[in-house]
């Protein structure tokens, strides 16, 4: 009887398909936004630089003891913060208890009437955009300004700064972010409608270690201390000017605080993924340790970014200090970067229990070219648009929850997609997922008593697989509709050891369950959205995803839902049988 129940709900599954993904969707680059820019003002002396004999991105950098305030032409205009160093000496081991100075660039959204000149780096053909003039304020829009400019016309007639989300920028090992490339993605960035600080971390300042050796396990594990100082220090001054930016009198007024977010490249991405939370690795035997931690930073995007080598992970043993990172994380690695390597990243994102992306860049190594551009900044905006929400984020989720690449540009593939569900509403509740590995079995639930139970029952544990659903259809204002449809669930052998459950939207599906033998019909415990025509769900919303152990003759079939189209590719691996998309439901 039992493989004739199995038999009819395989027609049945058959029937409705088996197409099952949700990121298809290629889309077009977008590199530049609607914004003009303007930055704060670094102008350098070049007589200074010519008398040292040394190059400008020496002091940039802050190689051989040299650092940007030596050259700045006007100290008192440029944006400098002090950064306080903790005491610990172990972590810290030249700079603790001493504030160590870090110069910043700020670059903004400006009004559409700034007039300020441009200025060219010195040795560079470079130009930092309406550079700030010394002495001056910053020529940040006002609100109906900056409605206008992301394309509002219903605008508040209120005359107030506008509130701009705040990308915390972190440059790679051995740059600045005035270097070739960087400046270039934070105008990019801040053309995009953000506020972005990037500090000048000066990493020579604090050990000679160079990115080329990186992947080299003599070199690192020669006066590791001083690389993991650092490392340390990095989180230390991002926070620091942060909190000199958010006093400002300048800029405090114009930052959303409730729309914070960072970005990293490289060994900046270490350091975003440490400022939400993660530990880092601060011995050669992988002793781990917090570091400064920044919780106002609510998303954070890498692009290659460092999470160490096979032998030296930077996130503790086994990259387990990922688990303690609490906000959203979108990475971008490249499958040829011997320095950074895709694998560690893989490891320490799919640790992060908060949702995250991984975005693979084919035949890309440790490095950042022009091409690249429309890859990065499409991924990056449209992430943080997401997950940040406020003005112009309208869409964001949508895009994102179909997004797999971006024309042009490297071959690009989501290889990682984990989404956490935002809270449920009114009228709505999570559904969880439990497995129990003595029983090899999956079940999910939204029943608060049944959840209670689970937890409290032997060998069950909670997944990180969760997704909003709907507890029945909500009133609806005179006129309007919905297609929330209720979901039946069906126990096989109900009271036996291992029973198998299915969930299904489709009411022919449903009513022929209810008749076939050895099926339990078990209620309606939510109500969801159905697949729309050719399988897919509408815009704005996610496919929940099934997968079959095909474990009949053993009798123990299973089933498994899920809104990743990554972890329905691991159930593959595993040597399950994708039956397509059941139903779908809200981010």
């Amino acid at each position: 009887m039992r493989s004739r129940l199995l038999c009819t709900l395989a027609v049945l599954v058959a029937a409705a398909g088996a197409r099952a993904a949700n990121h298809e969707v290629v889309v077009n680059p977008v590199i530049l936004g609607p914004f003009k820019v303007a930055c704060s003002n670094i102008e350098q002396d070049t007589g200074k630089i010519a008398a040292s004999g040394a190059l400008a991105t020496d002091f940039w950098e802050g190689r051989n003891g040299k650092y940007i305030t030596e050259i700045l032409s006007f100290p008192a205009s440029a944006l400098r913060v002090d950064a306080p160093v903790p005491g610990d000496s172990r972590l810290y081991p030249q700079f603790h208890d001493q504030n160590v100075p870090h110069v910043a660039i700020v670059c903004h959204p400006t009004t559409a009437t700034n007039t300020d000149p441009d200025y060219t780096l010195p040795g560079s053909t470079d130009k930092v955009p309406h550079m700030l003039p010394a002495g001056a304020q910053p020529r940040l829009p006002m609100l109906a300004e900056y409605l206008a400019t992301l394309g509002y016309t219903r605008i508040p007639k209120v005359r107030m700064r506008a509130p701009m989300p705040l990308i915390v920028f972190s440059h790679g090992l051995g740059g600045s972010p005035i270097g070739s490339g960087y400046i270039d993605a934070i105008v990019a960035l801040a053309s995009h409608g953000y506020i972005v600080a990037a500090v000048f971390h000066g990493d020579s300042r604090f050990s000679r270690i160079r990115i080329e050796d990186l992947g080299d396990v003599l070199y690192l594990f020669t006066d590791f201390n001083k690389f993991v100082e650092l490392e340390l220090m990095r989180p230390v001054s991002l926070k620091a000017f942060t909190d000199l930016l958010l006093a400002h009198p300048d800029y405090a007024g114009s930052v959303d605080t409730n729309r914070i977010a960072a970005f990293g490249a490289s060994l900046g991405g270490q350091a975003v993924i440490n400022l939400l939370g993660a530990r880092l690795s601060t011995t050669i035997g992988l002793s781990c340790q917090e570091t400064v931690r920044d919780p106002r930073i609510q998303a954070a995007v890498g692009l290659v970014p460092y999470a160490g080598q096979s032998f030296l992970p930077s996130f503790c043993d086994g990259q387990n200090g990922a688990a303690d990172v609490t906000k959203p994380f979108l990475a971008m690695s490249g499958t040829a970067d011997t320095t950074a390597p895709i694998k560690q990243m893989q490891q320490a994102i799919n640790l992060m229990p908060q949702s995250h992306y991984l975005v693979e860049l084919q035949g890309v190594k440790h490095e950042f070219k022009a091409e690249f551009v429309g890859d990065v900044m499409t991924w990056t905006v449209t992430f943080l648009r997401a997950y940040l929400g406020g003005f112009g984020s309208e869409g964001a989720m949508a895009k994102l929850i179909r997004m797999n690449s971006v024309n042009g540009g490297p071959v690009d593939d989501l290889i990682v997609d984990f989404h956490v569900p935002f809270p449920p509403q009114t009228g709505e509740a999570l559904a969880n997922e439990f497995y129990n590995n003595p029983l090899d079995r999956y079940f999910l639930t939204a029943d608060p008593a049944l959840i209670a139970l689970l937890f409290d029952g032997p060998g069950w544990e909670v997944t990180r697989g969760a997704f909003r659903v709907s507890l029945g259809i909500p009133p609806l204002p005179q006129g309007a509709t919905t297609d929330l449809a209720p979901v039946c669930r069906f126990d096989s052998f109900p009271g036996s050891s291992a029973p198998s459950q299915y969930l299904t939207i489709d009411s022919q599906e449903c009513q022929a369950l209810r008749s076939t033998p050895g099926w339990h019909f078990a209620g309606t415990p939510f109500y969801a959205h159905p697949v729309g025509t050719g399988g897919t769900c509408a815009t704005g919303e996610l496919g929940v995803m099934r997968a079959f152990n095909g474990k009949t003759a053993q009798g123990t079939a299973n089933y498994r839902l899920s809104t990743s189209d990554s972890m329905m590719r691991e159930q593959l691996r595993m040597g399950w049988t994708l039956q397509g998309t059941s139903f779908c439901v809200v981010p």
